[in-house]
This record gives C-alpha cells, sequence and structure tokens, in this order.
C-alpha cells in the first residue's frame, strides 16, 4: 500500500452545498476522485447541471506521518480506525 494522503476534491458545480468540496482519505489523486465519483453515483447527485461532477481541483493536505515530507502536515490515524478499516 502506498503513503495514505488527506486529499481536498472541489467539483466545478453544487454551489453552495456540502457536496461542492469533500475529502478523502486515498493513496492516490485518481483515485481520491474516483472514491468521490463513486459516491455521487451511488447517491444519484449531481445529474441535474451539466459539469456539477466535474473536477475543478485536487489538494493534497497531508501525508501520514511516517511518510510526509518535511512541507507537508502531518496525518495521525487512530489505532481504532485503522484497525478497523485499514
Amino acid at each position: 500500500m502506498n503513503t495514505l494522503c488527506l486529499f481536498k476534491v472541489t467539483v466545478k458545480g453544487f454551489f453552495g452545498s456540502q457536496y461542492k468540496t469533500v475529502y478523502v482519505i486515498s493513496d492516490n489523486l485518481d483515485d481520491a476522485y474516483q472514491t468521490y465519483r463513486n459516491f455521487l453515483d451511488n447517491q444519484d447527485l449531481g445529474f441535474e447541471h451539466a459539469g456539477d461532477r466535474e473536477l475543478e481541483k485536487i489538494e493534497l493536505v497531508a501525508k501520514f506521518y511516517k511518510r510526509a515530507e518535511r512541507e507537508c502536515r502531518m496525518l495521525f490515524i487512530s489505532n481504532k480506525v485503522s484497525k478497523r478499516f485499514i
């Protein structure tokens, strides 16, 4: 497994909605966006306006502390969570 990262994913639509910007834990940019798109698909969201689900930007917020570079914020994951999900 690659280093876990916290990404901030922003889409072009959903103005004024909680779906405009979300946070995703993943090991790469492509998977972070695809994870969010899968959520939108499963919830049947973002089909009313063309471009609602289109990617605007992805930002790296933090990396797992054991692999974080000096310039990057560190991500700490609770042992309670990591044992259940990772």
